[in-house]
């Protein structure tokens, strides 16, 4: 189970990053349904965090923009699993996608500070 928080309307989540010859370390990601990928942090951040670049790909944005973004590929433990995911190197917020989420079930408490919560969804009994 995974645990965040409703703060200015934004549900967010920590993510942990387990990096190359680096302590574990936490950031916190704005989940956007909207975004179908992993994650998203911006330009500055991989490249403080010398995340490696695995590709580039061309990307059209809602506001009809493009744009050729780098991908970086990092490990990090989402409910306390070690997970190499693909993050975009993009905008001024960190973002976690849907992909992030698959096989989960996502609650929000639309309050002040109201619970967010990812639980994984049990497989199905065969």
């Amino acid at each position: 189970m995974i645990y965040g928080r409703l703060i200015d309307r934004k549900a967010i989540v920590p993510v942990i990053f387990r990096l190359p010859q680096q302590p574990d370390f936490s950031l916190d990601f704005v989940i956007d349904t909207g975004f179908n990928d992993y994650l998203t942090l911006p330009v500055q951040a991989v490249n403080a965090m010398n995340i490696p670049l695995y590709s580039s790909i061309p990307a059209r944005f809602a506001d009809g923009n493009e744009a050729l973004l780098a991908i970086h590929l990092a490990t990090v433990v989402w409910d306390d699993v070690e997970k190499v995911v693909p993050i975009l190197a993009s905008g001024y917020k960190p973002l976690l996608g849907t992909a992030m989420m698959e096989g989960y079930h996502l609650e929000i408490d639309f309050e002040d500070n109201g619970l967010v919560s990812l639980e994984k969804i049990p497989s199905p009994m065969l």
